[in-house]
């Protein structure tokens, strides 16, 4: 066997596991950005779901203060929440503005422990503060609520 010969067995002997190895951290590398692929669709998929969840809780929320199942400052609690949750962009919009002002007026009252934890007449005193604020702002926030009602929420993209 001349020396060149002897150059290309071992080349090719040298060549082939190389190949071999190259081919097999091919295969890895295609399995791992399959499951990243996988992962990112299950989380878009996951993401779309809350998004379509916090539609529906925002709107559910309005209807019911609208259909006066729910106390306006409860209902705007809510949903102060639940749009920030979703796309904080709408709680600043204009068409808003009603609800926005009526949740700085009530948001440092105090609820569930701390308001039981009032004497029966400061219980009375924020009780009073409370209903008036939503007896003069009630049509003003009924009408934010029936814009939000309907809203199709355009930013949140994964839900188109």
């Amino acid at each position: 066997m001349s020396f060149s010969s002897l150059l290309i067995l071992l080349a090719v002997l040298v060549i082939i596991p190389l190949a071999w190895y190259a081919w097999s951290l091919t295969r890895k590398v295609q399995a791992m950005e399959e499951e990243q692929e996988r992962e990112e669709a299950e989380a878009a998929m996951q993401l779309r779901k809350h998004q379509e969840e916090l539609i529906s809780d925002i709107r559910f929320v309005s209807r019911s203060v609208l259909q006066q199942q729910c106390d306006i400052t409860e209902g705007v609690l809510r949903l102060e929440y639940l749009l920030k949750g979703l796309d904080p962009d709408v709680w600043d919009m204009d068409e808003l503005a009603s609800v926005r002002a009526h949740h700085n007026a009530t948001r440092a009252m105090p609820i569930l422990d701390e308001y039981k934890a009032l004497t029966p007449k400061q219980q009375f005193k924020i009780d009073k503060e409370r209903l008036t604020l939503e007896h003069d702002n009630r049509l003003s926030i009924e009408r934010d609520l029936k814009w939000l009602s309907r809203y199709s929420f355009p930013q949140v993209t994964l839900i188109q």
